[in-house]
């Protein structure tokens, strides 16, 4: 299992190098950062307090490993789609 940086500066942990998985331990309001954007990320990430303050580092690097994980994947989804999206055929959307 690779170790991924994460910084914490209060309540913000920036998890990776690129993308960064930005996460609010307060509000929830996390994004992904990666060539200049910014995407809202959608999904609730939550460390205990013991977890957080060091004490099973296996379990942090764990959880880390996985949300990061997923966020990789999100965003090459991203990517993916903005690849495709000028092949779309846009002469069969309907205008009501």
């Amino acid at each position: 299992m690779n170790k991924i940086n994460v910084k914490r500066d209060g309540n913000i942990l920036t998890i990776g190098d690129t993308p960064q998985l930005v996460v609010d331990l307060e509000n929830q309001k996390n994004y992904i950062a990666f060539a200049d954007n910014q995407v809202p990320y959608h999904q609730e990430i939550v460390f205990s307090e013991d977890i957080l303050a060091g004490k099973r580092e296996n379990v942090f690097q764990t959880a880390v490993n996985y949300y990061y994980e997923q966020a990789c994947e999100f965003i090459k989804g991203i990517k993916i789609a903005e690849e495709y999206r000028p092949f779309v055929n846009k002469s069969t959307r309907h205008q009501w």
